[in-house]
This record gives C-alpha cells, structure tokens and sequence, in this order.
C-alpha cells in the first residue's frame, strides 16, 4: 500500500521520539486521525522516513497514504463523522484558505 518505503532513510532517533510522544497511534486509527485532524496539518512529512517501531511506523505510513489520496480524507470523514461535524470541518478549512 505504502509507496517508496524502500527509499526512505529512517527517522532520527529525535523524530521517532518526538512522533511516539505526538501521535495518538495506540488510542486511534490513522484513518479517524485523519477524518478528525487532517484539517489542522499545512504540510505533513513524518511519512518520508522509516521508524523502528513497527506499530508507529505503519500508522505514520497509513496516515500519509490518506493525506496525499485524492478524496481519502473526506471518505475517512463519513466513516467518522456526523454530517454536522464535517460541514463545520469543511467551513473551517474554506475560512482558513
């Protein structure tokens, strides 16, 4: 699913701390972070390395994968979210651009 994982370098062992304290990859899956949150990140490059904890590198990976496909957040937000909770998101995003 993941494209080009075999050209990334891996994480710094400052990047993978600093991911493993900031996202909540245990509590949630990357596809309800991203119907959630996706609305908060301009740019996204925690998926351009390797991380040596399996769990976190996957979900990082799963995370970019939605960030970067056309329709993927939106599709992630009907499965999440009310339809309340996503024109709200879909006001916030047209009121920041």
């Amino acid at each position: 699913m993941h494209k080009y994982l075999d050209e990334y370098p891996p994480a710094s062992s400052d990047r993978e701390k600093d991911a493993l304290e900031f996202f909540p990859f245990r509590e949630i899956s990357a596809e309800e972070y991203a119907a959630r949150e996706s609305h908060r990140w301009l740019c996204f490059g925690y998926d351009s390395w390797i991380y040596q904890d399996p769990d976190l590198n996957e979900w990082l990976h799963t995370l970019g994968d939605i960030l970067f496909t056309p329709g993927a957040v939106r599709k992630a937000r009907e499965k999440f979210l009310t339809a309340e909770e996503i024109a709200h998101l879909e006001r916030e995003d047209y009121e920041f651009w």
